[in-house]
């Protein structure tokens, strides 16, 4: 009795033990890179948003982008697609935008990509691009965030379920720091330097 009572206590921490795993697994990390990037006063910038760990047969997912429009304005965008003649460009990648969404995006304002959209009906495993963004730097910007978080309309999607279907999985966002550039101080001694040809120069104007 004591040995079947064991058997059972033991197959049951397995089985919590698989389960925790399998949850565990699900699970994956967008992230913006580069995550740190100095950027000059005016210049212009990009960054990629890309899948890390994707779980089996991923089928799709959303997000939300946003940044200070006061530091930075967006240019272009473009969501990885395996279609050169998608409407939002070419940025090669296993996934798609929905078509009939046209951008693949479900609003665009000031300082916000609401629902960015990428699917893929064959199921992308492991790490995968998502979408590149293109900003212009203002000017007297100190350092500022973009930043990535779960679209309202749901989060990523996984077939790993053959009877109930696309699943949801757990993500954790990560995004990218803009630095300004840093002024080069020039140093004392140039200063120096320079200022003793100016005096050189003023003497040799006079004895001429």
């Amino acid at each position: 009795m004591h040995n079947i009572i064991t058997r059972i206590i033991s197959s049951a921490i397995l089985a919590v033990g698989l389960l925790v795993s399998g949850f565990s697994a699900s699970a994956a990390t967008i992230s913006m890179l580069p995550a740190v990037q100095t950027v000059a006063d005016g210049a212009t910038f990009s960054v990629e948003i890309w899948a890390f760990g994707l779980p089996v047969d991923t089928v799709g997912g959303a997000l939300d982008i946003t940044w200070n429009t006061a530091d930075m304005t967006l240019d272009t965008f473009y969501i990885a697609t395996t279609d050169p003649q998608d409407s939002n460009g070419y940025f090669s990648g296993p996934w798609d935008d929905v078509a009939s969404f046209g951008s693949g995006v479900d609003t665009v304002s000031p300082g916000m990509l609401e629902g960015l959209f990428v699917t893929s009906f064959g199921g992308v495993t492991g790490d995968a691009p998502i979408a590149r963004l293109n900003f212009t730097l203002g000017t007297g910007v100190t350092n500022s965030m973009i930043t990535l978080a779960e679209a309202a309309i749901g989060g990523m999607w996984a077939n790993d379920d053959p009877v109930n279907g696309p699943m949801a999985f757990t993500n954790t966002y990560s995004g990218a720091t803009i630095n300004p550039a840093a002024v080069i101080p020039v140093p004392a001694a140039i200063w120096l330097f320079g200022s003793g040809l100016v005096g050189l120069a003023g003497v040799a104007r006079r004895r001429g």
